[in-house]
C-alpha cells in the first residue's frame, strides 16, 4: 500500500523532519501526515488541507475525500486484498511482471477464466469426493501433477497432491474434487490487486508494470515459477473442436439465419420500447415541472396576500374602527360581612399587615397570616378571645412599644444636647 493517498490526483509527499530539531523543542505535529511544524500558521494550513475534499484513494478510485477518509479507504482496500491467497497474488502479479498487460478489463476476464478451475501450491482448498454430496475436508496444495506430454492441460485432468489440515495426511485429488472457498477469487479483488501492486507506464501502448516493492514482497525475481503457466492465453482445443463440429452440423446455417432474424426483430422491439419509454419519461418530467411552477406561483400569491393582510392589520386605528372589540365583563360585588363601602378600608388593613408584617413582628404572632375573609368576619364578631381581640391586643402592644422607643430616643437626645422638654 502506498505511503499516502493522492492529493488532487497526484502523489502526496510529506515534509521531512527539520534537520536541526532539538529533543526538548516544542512543535506542532499533524497526526495524519506525521509532519512536524515549528510555525502554527503552517500547521493550521496543513490541517485545513487535510480536511479539504481534495484527496482520493488510489486503489478504489474514490474521490472528493478528506485525508482521513482516503486513508481509511486505502486501509480497507488492503484488508480486503489480504483475504486473497498469497499464491494467487504471486501468480497474477507474475503474469503482469513477465507479460504485456494493457487492458485491465480484458486481463481480469482472462485471469478469472484461467484460474477459476486451476489451483496453486500453497493454496488452502476444500477437497470432496467429486460428487458434491459426500463430506469434504480442508487441505493445502503441496504440488501440482501434470501430464508431461500434454500440449494443453485440461483443468479436470490436473491432479493435486494435498495435505489434509486436520490429520496431516497427504492425499492425491483430481481437479473436479478441489474447490476454493467463496469470494477468494472475484473480479473486484483481481482489479484491486492490479491497482495496488502495479502502475501504468506511459508507453505505446500503455502497459501495467508491477511496483518494485511488490516484486520484493511477492519474491517474483527469485526463480519464481507458476505451474501450467504455458497454458495461459492459449485457446482450449476441445472447445475449438466442439465449435467446429457444431458449425458443420446439418441445418446449422438455417438456424443461424433464423437466429439473426430473431435478434434483429428483438432489437427493433427493444428500440420501440425504449422510444416509448423515453416519451413517457419526458411527459412525466414536463408534468412534474409544470406542477412545481404552479406550486411556486401559488406560494408567491399566498405570500403577497399574507404580507398585505399583516400590513393592514399592523396599521394604527381608532378604537371605534376595531372589529374584534369585546365588552367588559360584568363585575360582581364581593360577598363580605361588612358593608361593601368598607371593602377598600379592609384591603388597606390587609395590605398594611402584608407590607410591614416583618418590621412589626406580625408574622411571629400570626405565622399563617390573616386572609381577607377572616379579617372581614373578625370585625363583625362579638365573642371574646377571637381574632378581633387578638388583633386589638397586638396593635395596642405595638403602640406601647413604639411609644417606649420614642421616649427612649427623646431621652438620649436630651442628655446629648442638654435639652429638657
Amino acid at each position: 500500500v502506498a505511503a499516502m493517498p493522492l492529493l488532487r490526483k497526484q502523489p502526496f509527499v510529506p515534509m521531512d523532519l527539520p534537520a536541526d530539531l532539538k529533543p526538548d523543542e516544542e512543535v506542532f505535529m499533524n497526526p495524519l501526515t506525521k509532519e512536524i511544524f515549528r510555525n502554527y500558521e503552517d500547521y493550521f494550513r496543513r490541517s485545513i488541507l487535510c480536511n479539504s475534499l481534495l484527496w482520493s484513494c488510489e486503489y478504489t478510485g474514490r474521490s472528493n475525500l478528506t485525508l482521513a477518509e482516503a486513508l481509511k479507504s486505502e486501509t480497507d482496500a488492503a484488508e480486503h486484498l489480504d483475504r486473497m491467497p498469497l499464491a494467487l497474488q504471486q501468480a497474477i502479479c507474475f503474469i503482469i511482471h513477465k507479460g504485456q498487460v494493457s487492458s485491465l478489463t480484458s486481463f481480469v476476464n482472462e485471469v478469472l477464466s484461467f484460474y477459476r478451475e486451476r489451483y496453486l501450491p500453497g493454496e488452502e482448498v476444500e477437497i470432496s469426493d467429486g460428487s458434491g454430496k459426500g463430506p469434504s475436508c480442508t487441505g493445502v496444495i503441496q504440488d501440482v501433477i501434470l501430464d508431461e506430454g500434454a500440449v494443453y492441460h485440461q483443468p479436470s485432468k490436473i491432479e493435486y497432491r494435498c495435505m489434509v489440515v486436520d490429520t496431516g495426511e497427504i492425499i492425491q485429488a483430481a481437479g473436479n474434487q478441489v474447490s476454493r472457498r467463496k469470494h477468494q477469487l472475484t473480479r473486484e479483488r483481481v482489479k484491486l490487486l492490479v491497482k495496488c501492486s502495479a502502475k501504468k507506464i506511459t508507453t505505446e501502448p500503455a502497459l501495467y508494470v508491477v511496483k518494485q516493492e511488490h516484486i520484493e514482497r511477492l519474491k517474483l525475481d527469485e526463480n519464481y515459477t507458476v505451474p501450467y503457466i504455458g497454458d495461459y492465453g492459449k485457446p482450449n482445443p476441445n472447445s475449438a473442436k466442439r465449435k467446429k463440429d457444431v458449425e458443420g452440423a446439418p441445418g446449422e446455417k438455417k438456424r443461424k439465419k433464423e437466429t439473426k432474424q430473431s435478434i434483429e426483430m428483438t432489437e427493433e422491439a427493444i428500440r420501440l420500447v425504449a422510444e416509448e419509454r423515453r416519451k413517457l419519461i419526458e411527459e412525466e418530467r414536463n408534468r412534474k415541472k409544470k406542477e412545481r411552477q404552479e406550486e411556486k406561483e401559488l406560494q408567491r400569491k399566498m405570500q403577497i396576500a399574507e404580507q398585505a393582510f399583516l400590513k393592514e392589520w399592523m396599521r394604527p386605528r381608532e378604537d371605534l374602527e376595531l372589529t374584534d372589540s369585546k365588552e367588559l365583563p360584568v363585575m360582581r360585588p364581593p360577598q363580605t360581612v361588612l358593608d361593601n363601602s368598607l371593602y377598600g378600608d379592609l384591603i388597606q388593613v390587609s395590605e398594611f399587615f402584608w407590607l410591614f408584617g416583618e418590621h412589626v413582628n406580625f408574622t411571629e404572632e400570626f405565622p399563617q397570616g390573616i386572609a381577607i375573609g377572616d379579617l372581614d368576619k373578625s370585625l363583625a364578631e362579638q365573642k371574646r378571645g377571637g381574632l378581633f381581640g387578638q388583633l386589638v391586643i397586638f396593635l395596642l402592644k405595638l403602640v406601647f412599644a413604639l411609644q417606649e422607643e420614642e421616649e427612649e430616643e427623646e431621652k438620649k437626645y436630651a442628655e446629648k444636647y442638654n435639652f429638657t422638654y
